[in-house]
């Protein structure tokens, strides 16, 4: 320990020397520090031209290295996709023993519908496309559709001329097949909500659902990295509208088409971007109120302005330098500027607060703007350093996730701190010795080319409210003995509560959050939720380049499909294998499919079936010359659907079952098959964010404890920090459970970002208390009034850089507002009232006092305040005896 302490004193004394040393270097020269920092700002700026934004969920959420990107690769190199899809839900209640969207005069309803969308000319901007050269195939004249309409394959006449009993009729007939697209008419893919009497037999439904399917012609679009689908775009948008129109009977039609998923959720960014715009506004506002005081002389209006501008630059920076090293920018990126804002303007109140105290100081009046200056970082730059070491490292620890995006992000807020601590310490500490400098000439504070005259005074007009409150009514009440008792106690309960929600919080996360609240896409995607809760997850099970005609082959598929219908997460009715269909067909024709020759002359008759047409998918042949014969499958795949899964680790459970089930089947030449679905991509991330989230927030938190107790200097007070950090982690964890909010990639990022902000909030007290002299109680009290009002300041500037997210439809701007608000609240709570409690009672001693007045000039400086400050005979330590004085009346 005396090692350590003389290690972490040399560190405190070298930080005050450095800092002392800077401010007076910045006061001796405020233009010239100002135009070297807006040259670095521009230097670094060229790193924008590197900037790339990023979408796709795989590549934001997903380890690039997991199996689930290989698997993902290898589906789409050998069934690459060639089509999208366009969805509608439509909804009618049984009404009165009717058959809700089973009547007669609802099922016509849905053709007129359907004639009207094969009717849309789709143009790709140089010509026009009719449903016939767009539309998917099946086979023969046939077009993929899933409706209720192809039970009487979209025949008009047939349509025409149905009674509400004929469709029940069909419906209700044993192993139904579809006539148009082929196999098994699942009805419970089509039907929601759908009623049954005593007999078991069909009834009535709530909701019908259809997909049309449709080519994308895609060609790709490097500006928005993906696929520009202009026909397919131009279909989508007239189906809609279609589709919204008044469909009486019906009461309700739902949309979907993924171009009108992309435009609702960049639409709602692009809303919540203004709502933060008011935000940022907000904060300019309060930072001009709260800076300086209510006079023509001391009101801070350009320094206010001149703050915002340096975290403006960086803002810019972070961008900058973290687009130059390869970090894309996200969709949570755009709540960075106002995490940084938040972060620079809690610096800003610290080093004007340390500022304003040196002027409560009678012998501080008469020093040089550059003396006062100097002392004033001496205090503050010390403090700052702190908060933004800590902060930077957690941010660094964020850094080293496998989640691309949480990486990026942290590497982006790890950057911005830094650059923002550069730029507080340069360019606006450079306007703030300006503004002194203007102070002493007395000249008018928004128009500095008016001086202001000898006679003015000041309007009667009480400024500096917050400090008169910490001064006269939070500091003597922490005091009292019942309140400590009490503080301690909520302290100890809100943790109990955190510790507890850790154990209840659900891993989940859901895509469609995504989506705005309200928007019709949001609407369709309820509507699925509600009606089709089950067999909407569809797993495909994959296989390469094997001896399909091999009995050994084929037998091992037939093992394959049979451990899919018997695995406990799989409906065993919906595994519909080619393997099984072709078998059939060869017992009932009494063909050969063993051998190359056998199976590749039976394969090509058995798809021409019409009741087999849909396996036709199910396979990518190997390229051969024009003119001849393909007789080698390259890959195969088969089609299966989950039971109904609600809760993630079930959803993990049944991927990595699957996934197990897969290759478990040895083929012949050691392959083995893999299954796969669109869903294991957010289920990957899933299983592994708990993993992620602890391991990111126990190191930060372990990187924050040994960065304060070096820069701190002392064990004890780092150890008190860590704990304020930890029980804001823990309650903010609990008020997160009693919001239903879950453990995802959002609130990871979240968590991890509050561990920076919360050092800021106990960090600043705890140095404090440490430079300072007196008993337990003095000490407490001169830090809370050298520091409280900054801290809170901060806090509240923060909450205010986010207030309006809680107007806003975006589920990530919605959980940051929750989320920073229980940060901010906690955060203060335990900063300002829990930690100065435990302080007063078990505080460590204090730092031995630096004197200012010893600190010998640079070799070649051609300023003289340092040893202005030598003769005078004023050291920091003798001007905080002075300010300590009033404050030993209320406390001792």
């Amino acid at each position: 320990m005396g090692r350590l302490k003389k290690i972490t004193d040399k560190i405190n004394h070298g930080l005050q020397t450095m800092f002392y040393r800077l401010g007076v270097k910045v006061g001796d020269h405020p233009y010239l520090t100002m135009i070297l920092s807006v040259l670095v700002f521009a230097l670094c700026m060229i790193g924008i031209i590197s900037f790339q934004q990023e979408s796709r969920g795989e590549k934001l959420w997903i380890n690039q290295d997991a199996d689930v990107i290989k698997d993902k690769e290898w589906v789409e190199e050998h069934f690459p996709a060639k089509f999208d899809i366009v969805n509608y839900i439509g909804i009618r209640a049984p009404d009165n023993g009717d058959a809700g969207v089973l009547e007669a005069s609802a099922i016509k309803k849905l053709y007129e519908m359907h004639a009207e969308v094969i009717a849309i000319q789709a143009s790709n901007g140089t010509a026009t496309f009719n449903w016939s050269q767009i539309a998917y195939p099946r086979k023969g004249d046939n077009y993929w559709v899933s409706s209720i309409l192809a039970l009487w394959e979209f025949d008009e006449d047939q349509i025409e001329n149905l009674t509400t009993a004929d469709v029940l009729k069909k419906l209700n007939q044993p192993n139904l097949q579809d006539p148009w697209n082929g196999g098994q008419f699942l009805i419970s893919n089509v039907l929601g909500a759908i009623a049954y009497n005593t007999q078991g037999n069909i009834t009535g439904a709530t909701a019908v659902r259809a997909y049309y399917r449709y080519y994308v012609n895609e060609t790709w679009d490097s500006g928005e990295g993906r696929f520009a689908r202009k026909r397919g775009d131009d279909f989508s948008v007239k189906f809609e509208a279609i589709v919204r129109r008044n469909w009486a009977p019906f009461i309700e039609m739902a949309v979907y088409s993924r171009k009108g998923n992309r435009e609702e959720n960049s639409s709602a960014i692009s809303g919540d971007v203004t709502i933060l715009s008011a935000g940022y506004i907000l904060i300019l506002l309060y930072v001009i109120l709260n800076l300086g005081r209510y006079n023509r002389l001391e009101h801070k209006v350009w320094l206010s302005l001149s703050g915002i501008l340096s975290t403006g630059m960086a803002i810019g920076i972070s961008f900058s330098l973290s687009s130059a090293f390869g970090f894309f920018y996200g969709p949570v990126h755009s709540v960075l500027p106002f995490l940084l804002l938040g972060i620079g303007v809690d610096d800003m109140f610290v080093i004007v607060q340390a500022w304003d105290n040196l002027h409560d100081i009678k012998e501080n009046r008469s020093k040089s703007v550059s003396e006062r200056l100097g002392i004033c970082m001496s205090h503050a730059g010390a403090s700052v350093t702190v908060t933004s070491i800590t902060d930077f490292v957690a941010f660094l620890i964020g850094a080293t996730t496998i989640l691309p995006a949480l990486r990026s992000f942290c590497f982006f807020a790890g950057i911005g701190v830094l650059a923002d601590f550069c730029m507080q310490i340069t360019f606006f500490t450079a306007t703030l010795a300006l503004d002194g400098r203007r102070a002493e000439a007395r000249r008018d504070a928004c128009l500095c080319c008016i001086t202001l005259p000898d006679k003015w005074q000041p309007l009667n007009i009480e400024g500096r409210w917050l400090l008169r409150f910490f001064r006269k009514y939070h500091i003597p009440t922490l005091e009292i003995v019942p309140v400590k008792v009490a503080v301690i106690i909520i302290t100890i309960v809100f943790a109990a509560l955190g510790i507890y929600s850790t154990t209840q919080i659900e891993n989940h996360f859901d895509f469609d959050w995504f989506t705005p609240k309200g928007s019709y896409i949001r609407r369709y995607r309820d509507l699925q939720k509600q009606y089709y809760p089950a067999g909407n997850t569809r797993v495909q099970v994959y296989l390469g380049s094997v001896n399909y005609s091999s009995p050994v082959t084929q037998s091992r598929l037939h093992q394959l499909v049979d451990t899919f219908r018997g695995n406990s997460y799989i409906q065993a009715n919906t595994v519909d294998a080619w393997v099984d269909g072709l078998e059939q067909w060869a017992n009932q024709t009494n063909s050969s499919i063993v051998g190359d020759d056998a199976f590749y002359s039976a394969l090509p008759k058995f798809l021409e079936v019409q009741q087999n047409a849909h396996y036709s998918t199910s396979f990518t042949y190997q390229d051969v010359p024009r003119g001849q014969s393909n007789t080698s499958l390259l890959a195969s795949r088969f089609d299966s659907y989950f039971i109904k899964l609600a809760h993630t680790r079930d959803k993990i459970k049944a991927m990595d079952s699957t996934r197990g089930a897969a290759t478990s089947i040895e083929f012949p030449g050691g392959q083995r098959a893999v299954a796969y679905s669109f869903v294991f991509l957010p289920w990957t991330t899933n299983k592994v964010i708990d993993e992620e989230l602890r391991r990111n927030l126990l190191l930060a938190l372990a990187a924050v404890f040994i960065v304060a107790v070096f820069i701190i200097a002392d064990l004890l007070s780092a150890l008190y920090v860590l704990f304020c950090v930890s029980f804001t982690i823990l309650d903010t964890i609990f008020v997160m459970y009693y919001w239903d909010l879950t453990i995802n990639t959002v609130t990871t990022i979240i968590l991890i970002l509050s561990v920076g902000l919360a050092v800021d909030y106990s960090a600043h007290v705890a140095h404090e208390f440490m430079v300072a002299q007196g008993n337990r109680a003095e000490r407490v009290a001169y830090s809370l009034t050298q520091i409280g009002v900054a801290v809170f300041n901060g806090g509240f500037s923060t909450f205010l850089a986010f207030v309006f997210l809680s107007l806003g439809d975006s589920y990530v701007f919605t959980v940051f507002f929750k989320v920073f608000l229980a940060v901010v609240i906690f955060g203060l709570f335990h900063g300002l009232v829990f930690l100065p409690v435990l302080l007063s009672l078990i505080g460590p001693p204090s730092h031995s006092a630096t004197d200012i007045s010893k600190v010998e000039p640079e070799s070649g400086d051609s300023s003289n305040t340092e040893k202005k400050v030598a003769e005078n005979g004023t050291t920091a330590a003798a001007e905080e005896e002075v300010e300590m004085e009033p404050l030993k009346e209320q406390t001792v």
